[in-house]
């Protein structure tokens, strides 16, 4: 079980997930609102709130949060299970790497280890800011120059009937 203050559903899981939906969504070639992606994230955090005062091991709750955020990705901002599944997977390993290079770049640094961190308030808001700038950054370069790792929303066009009659 993570204790995790409410607050923290607005300084940490919502950034977060806002990063990992945004950012899989766009290496996928999908382009959604900001406004749709805060509130699939708002309503993906305020269930991970709720989840981690479960009895769960650690790292548990991204197995009931991450199809709970495919779902409402799919309803919310109308992309196909299957792309979904895919840009939600991509950006939770680009998150997952990235995360374990900024801790150890930032226990290096201040040689505070992630388990110290979590436990004090003032570290377990300051310690992901890094990484949240640096893929927030990611994420404005990746739509600037237009970077897709998979294309997947011309695939919609491909399989549409309008497109087998031309």
């Amino acid at each position: 079980m993570d204790f995790m203050p409410f607050y923290m559903i607005f300084l940490q899981s919502v950034p977060e997930s806002m990063i990992l939906i945004a950012l899989g969504l766009n290496l996928t070639g999908f382009k959604s609102s900001w406004k749709l992606v805060l509130l699939v994230a708002l309503l993906v955090s305020v269930f991970s709130y709720f989840i981690r005062v479960l009895p769960l091991l650690p790292g548990v709750n991204v197995f009931l949060q991450l199809p709970l955020m495919i779902i409402l990705i799919v309803f919310i901002c109308r992309i196909p299970l299957l792309y979904t599944m895919i840009a939600s997977f991509l950006g939770l390993i680009c998150i997952n790497i990235t995360e374990t290079i900024f801790n150890g770049i930032i226990f290096r640094i201040t040689g505070i280890p992630v388990q110290e961190a979590m436990a004090d308030t003032l570290w377990r808001i300051i310690y992901p800011v890094p990484e949240f700038i640096f893929l927030t950054v990611l994420i404005l370069l990746i739509n600037h120059y237009e970077i897709v790792f998979f294309n997947f929303s011309q695939l919609e066009e491909i399989g549409s009937e309008e497109h087998e009659q031309k």
